[in-house]
Order: structure tokens, then sequence, then C-alpha cells
């Protein structure tokens, strides 16, 4: 039978509580519903502890009291699938240290609004909504609550960065007349940085990036741009191929990776509003898009050690990450932001109190334009200079820099067209013909006459002589009729040379060698193999998203006021004030008040507090082993404050050394048995030592 979803989220909240100690269990059950008559039934017990909490006064309280962190780190729980304590840290990094965050979670379990269950399927301890105050905390619990509007401290008046078409063929007609660019490890050589500079003045970052998003996608091999490739490339949507450039910049990847980070960098840019996001809130709204997406697996290509592959990797509940590059890719998605604002994709608009960078959605995504079939963007002068003005895509743009080299690029591109540049064409397959064709197409007036006759004067001295190389055969005058219709070669003779003189389209010296041996007759010696043209294989699409305020930040909806909860909190106080009990229990139900765990004066009851000793420091030397000697018996998590750092973990073991002694720490998030996580630090130097409060839901 199966139970309705709510039901079974009831039952594993009734076992979570059945399953803890007895002193933690007594404990939280004299909290909020006083004290135990006996004989009790444990089962009773939690149903009116369930009963407590399902009182719409308690409900409405328990919401009341929730802040704008509590209500950020409840929306995570419920966001982030399968969360627990370390899938948590990741998502808040930099927002909140270990030791905060750890706390907040187990004040959070005290308030009765999260508990813990141990999941099943592995040794992690998943930290989950009480299905009792699902529906009241559903107003306030949005995806949005996540992201935190940027405070700005500084705008950026800078003009937005980004690629064109024009500046990606200019780019284009630099590689075609430079073709050896990068170094033995990828880099430009100081000859080529210094030229892309002069042409490309304060681009050479995001001329860089380009190259190895060219390498990557295989639009750049052997040197040379593959025109066929590059054309497949060009018939793309705009944004599509920025977000291509922009993925494949940082690695090579698979072909389903390759559209799956594209497609969530679009999703993302698209996603953010109009007063942008710092980089920490834009890795926050990846992972929530990601798990919006049912049919991606998230980043994780992107390695194992990077923080944001580590949230989407556990989420998922998988062991690893699938690295498809070498080297360390701890901070790819850091560096893909900056791609994204250097390519248009993102812009950064400014920076907020703590010195990040706050991005908004690229220029790309506001240009609405569509190219014609036939603009006037060509302007050519006498002097075989070639200005052309932004308007034709880079499909028409790609066989123009087949012939054409650049001089100097800006708002406008300026080439030159001359004879190497010219015979570059001729070498690419272009024809007079054709060359003139294209400039009269996209020209704003007629062609000078004198480069007419220019281009006609190369096109006849380039063809008065051609060099092959491959396989040539030459056979007397007189056996030319019988070779040319020879059935065994035949079919591979790719060029007649003259009348006896063939070109041979053999691979290698072994099919010369056979076709020979089968038709009789002799084998002239090897020179070249004819180019042969493949077709590429297409670039994959998708839809592309459109832009959305799905994420706005807009002002949400709070539980109560500031100035109720500090009425609330005024409320308690005064009654705890009017009560004749020890100060120290007094201190305890003060302390109760303050995290927000006493709902009502009812639960203002002495016999509940157990007094108990969380800090010390200075020279207590005694008082710091005994907060250390309660964590490790309770196993709780401590902070050691040096000089010179603050250290979070959970002691293992207090080894006494004479008038010293040194405890034994697993420290940071890491919360397993690994002998090499362990530290030893001296108790003495410690300036404060505190115990992070256990909860009662161990």
């Amino acid at each position: 039978m199966n139970l309705d979803p709510k039901v079974q989220r009831i039952i594993d909240w009734r076992e979570s509580i059945a399953v803890l100690p007895d002193n933690h269990f007594f404990e939280i059950i004299r909290m909020y519903l006083g004290e135990i008559k006996t004989p009790f039934n444990k089962q009773k017990l939690i149903e009116d502890l369930g009963a407590f909490i399902r009182k719409e006064e308690n409900r409405k309280i328990l919401v009341s009291l929730l802040s704008e962190t509590d209500l950020r780190i409840i929306s995570a729980v419920k966001y982030i699938p399968r969360a627990n304590l370390e899938k948590l840290f990741s998502f808040f990094s930099g927002a909140f240290s270990y030791a905060e965050l750890y706390e907040r979670i187990l004040n959070l379990e005290e308030r009765l609004i999260l508990y813990r269950k141990n999941d099943k399927n592995s040794d992690k301890t998943l930290i989950l909504l009480n299905p009792h105050l699902e529906d009241d905390l559903e107003p306030y619990t949005k995806q949005t609550v996540l992201l935190e509007n940027p405070e700005y401290a500084e705008l950026s008046y800078e003009t937005p960065s980004s690629l064109s078409p024009e500046l990606i063929a200019s780019f284009i007609s630099f590689i075609n007349k430079n073709q050896d660019l990068c170094k033995a490890d990828g880099t430009f050589k100081k000859r080529t940085a210094a030229e892309i500079e002069r042409l490309f003045p304060g681009k050479t970052e995001m001329l860089f990036n380009l190259t190895k998003a060219f390498i990557n996608l295989s639009l750049l091999r052997e040197l040379s741009i593959d025109k066929n490739k590059m054309l497949a490339f060009a018939r793309l949507d705009r944004r599509l191929q920025y977000a291509y450039l922009c993925v494949a910049s940082q690695g090579r990847y698979s072909r389903s990776t390759l559209i799956r980070h594209a497609k969530l960098l679009l999703d993302v840019a698209t996603s953010i509003p109009h007063d942008g996001f710092p980089r920490s809130i834009i890795l926050r709204l990846a992972y929530i898009i990601s798990e919006d997406q049912s049919d991606a697996a998230g980043l994780s290509s992107f390695g194992s050690t990077s923080r944001f592959n580590s949230i989407l990797n556990r989420a998922k509940n998988t062991d690893s990450a699938v690295v498809e590059q070498s080297g360390d890719l701890s901070s790819v998605l850091d560096r893909l932001i900056e791609c994204a604002a250097l390519f248009g994709i993102l812009y950064r608009k400014g920076t907020d109190v703590k010195g990040e960078g706050i991005f908004v959605s690229g220029t790309i995504f506001d240009e609405t334009e569509e190219f014609e079939d036939r603009p006037k963007c060509v302007s050519v002068d006498a002097a075989f200079t070639v200005t052309v003005l932004p308007g034709l895509s880079l499909e028409n743009l790609i066989p123009l820099m087949d012939f054409m080299e650049l001089r100097q690029y800006d708002t406008a591109a300026v080439f030159e067209i001359n004879r190497k540049s010219v015979m570059r064409g001729f070498d690419a397959g272009l024809n007079a013909n054709r060359i003139l064709s294209l400039l009269k197409k996209y020209n704003s007036y007629a062609l000078p006459q004198n480069l007419e006759i220019s281009i006609e004067d190369w096109s006849r001295s380039y063809s008065s002589a051609t060099i092959y190389k491959g396989y040539v055969l030459q056979v007397s005058s007189e056996n030319a009729a019988m070779t040319e219709n020879n059935p065994a070669i035949a079919p591979f003779i790719a060029q007649k040379l003259a009348h006896g003189i063939y070109l041979l389209s053999v691979e290698n010296d072994e099919q010369a060698t056979s076709i020979i041996e089968r038709s009789g007759l002799d084998f002239i010696g090897k020179i070249k193999t004819p180019e042969k043209n493949y077709e590429s294989v297409g670039f994959p699409e998708f839809e592309l998203p459109q832009k959305t305020d799905r994420f706005d930040s807009d002002e949400q909806s709070k539980p109560t006021s500031d100035e109720e909860r500090a009425a609330h909190f005024e409320a308690m106080r005064a009654c705890l004030e009017k009560m004749n009990i020890p100060a120290e229990k007094k201190e305890g139900l003060a302390e109760r008040i303050q995290h927000k765990i006493i709902l009502s004066p009812a639960q203002l009851r002495a016999d509940s507090v157990k007094y108990e000793r969380f800090e010390a420091g200075g020279m207590d030397f005694s008082g710091k082993l005994h907060i250390i000697e309660d964590a490790i018996a309770n196993n709780s998590m401590v902070e050691l404050q040096f000089d010179d750092r603050t250290i979070v973990g959970v002691p293992v073991s207090i080894s006494k050394d004479g008038g010293n002694a040194f405890v034994f720490m697993r420290v940071g998030p890491e919360r397993v048995d690994d002998v090499s996580l362990v530290k030893e630090f001296a108790v003495a130097q410690a300036k404060f030592v505190k115990r992070i409060r256990g909860s009662v839901l161990r």
C-alpha cells in the first residue's frame, strides 16, 4: 500500500523523535509539554508533541519568530534534494562559517522547525522540514528567498564587452594570415600577442579565450580554420554561438556536456534580475535552475573539487564527478562567469560592499534585430581598403575573410585587399568571379574599376602555374587513351595535368602499388595526395531561453514584523522576571527565550533547565579542559580561538603532558573518521574555548 507522501513524512518525523537517546527525548518533551507523568507511553508522548505543534496558536508563533536568515536556511533545506550539513555549508559558502551554520541548524532543530533522519542508502544524516509546518511555511520559503538583493558599493561605467560577428570574422582573417598563434603551452607567442593588441586594442584576453574555444570546438585545427565546420557553427543563433564558445574556452567537453553547460549558462544569464547578482548568488541561482531542469544532471564535468560541482554531485547522490579536462577544475565556474562577461553573455554592472562583482544579463539579450539578406555594410575605396560596418551575420562574413587582410578592428573593421590576401582566397577555392560577386553583393557603391582589373590580373597569374602534391602517373602518348579507360586506374584519376600525366587520388604507397599492379602499368613516385573535403557534423541546437523575471528579488512576504517579534520576547522576559527561581535556572530560561524556543509562558519551567557551561578563556586552563571534555562526551563541536586563527572541529581525544594538554580534533566540515583529518592543538595556547551547543535532536 502506497502512503500519501505527507503521511510518510509525518511517520518519518515521529520515528526521528522515537529513536532519540532517552535523555534527549525526555528533555524535548519537558521543554515543550512539561513534566512527564508516570506511567507514560513513549508513542503517546510523541503524539502529544505532534498535537502541540499542530495547534494553530503554536504554529503561528513558531513561524512568526523566524528571521530572514532562518527562512533562507529553511528554503535551502526545502529546495536542495537530500540536504545535509555539508551540502548546506557548500551552498552558503561565504555567507556563514561552518560553526555559524551548524549552530543555526541546531537552533532550528530545537525549535522543531527542522529534524534529522538517517539515510538508509548512505551514511549521511539528512536534514528535513517538519511536515507539520510545511503549509504554514509555504508562503515564506520561495526560491527567491535564497537569492539576496545586491548592495552596491560602486557602479561600473565601462562600455559592455561583447563578441560580435565582425569581431569573430576579423579574428578569423587574422588567423588566416597568422596561423602559428600559440606556444607549446597554449599561450600566445610574444609576437602574436603584440600584433593582436595592435589590431584589437584591449581585446587580447577575449581573443585568447576565443582561440581556446576554437581549438576545443575543432573550429581551429592544424593551425588553420576548418571552414566547413565554421560555417555550420555560424548558422547557429548568435546567443547559442557565444554560449558554446564560452563553455569551450574552459575545456574540451563531450557533445552532451557541452549542450548541458551552454543551456544552463543561458538559463542563468536570462534569469538574473535587473539589479543583478554577485558571483556567489549566481552560483546559487545556477544550482536552483539546474534542479528545475529534469533532463540535466548539473555541471558534473566541472570537476570534483569545484564547490558548485560538489553541490550538484552530492545533490544527485553521485560519488564522483566526470572530469573531461585534465588539470585543476576547482574554479571552472568562476572562470566561466568572467568569460561570459567578456563575451557579452553577462555584464559586470558594479561591485558590492564586499568587493564582489555584481553581474546582469549581457548585451546579446538586448539585440532583437535580424540580419537582412543583402545589407549594404561594406565600403571599398580606390586604395583597396575595405570598411565593414555592423550588420552582416557571421555566416555572410566568413567568405569575405578568405581574401581580405585585417588592418584594424574598432567600431568598424578595416581590411585591405592585396595580392597575398587574394592569393589566399584562391587557395581557399575562390575564383575572381566569386570574389567580385561577394564584394558587389555587400558593397554600398560600385566597385573601383582598378580593383576589378587587379583581381582578374592576379587570377590569371595564379592560374599560370599550379603546384600539386600527391601521386602522379605518367604514361607515353600512345598509351594515354588506354590508361584513361583502364578500369583499375580510371576511378582514381583526380586531375589530368597534361596528355599522359595524371594526378591520382590515392592515400598511400600500398594503395598506389596495388592499383598499378592490377593495371599492369609502372608507377612514378610520391609527391602529394589531392586534398579531400569532408562534410562537417553540424552543431547541436536547443530552444533558447527568453529573458524572465522569475528570480526578481521583489519584497518578500514575512511571517511577522520585527516589532511583533520584539513584543513576544519582551512579554516572555517579563514573565520570567516575575518568577522566583535560582539565578542559574533563570539564566537558562532566558537563553531559551533568546533562542526562540519559548513560545508561551507555560514553557517557563525551572525544572526543565539543566545548567551547562559552554565557554572558558584567559588563564582558566581547567575550564578549557572541562569544556573540551564535555564536547567529547557529547560529540559536540568546539571553537578554539588563537592569536592568529580560529579553529572549528569535533574533538576526538585529549592528551595530557605534564602541565599542558593537547586536543586532537577533526577539523572543518568533514565528518568522517579519517585519521588524516585529525589535527593536534595545544589547549593552553587557545585564548578562548567555546563548545557549540549540542542539539536535543542528535
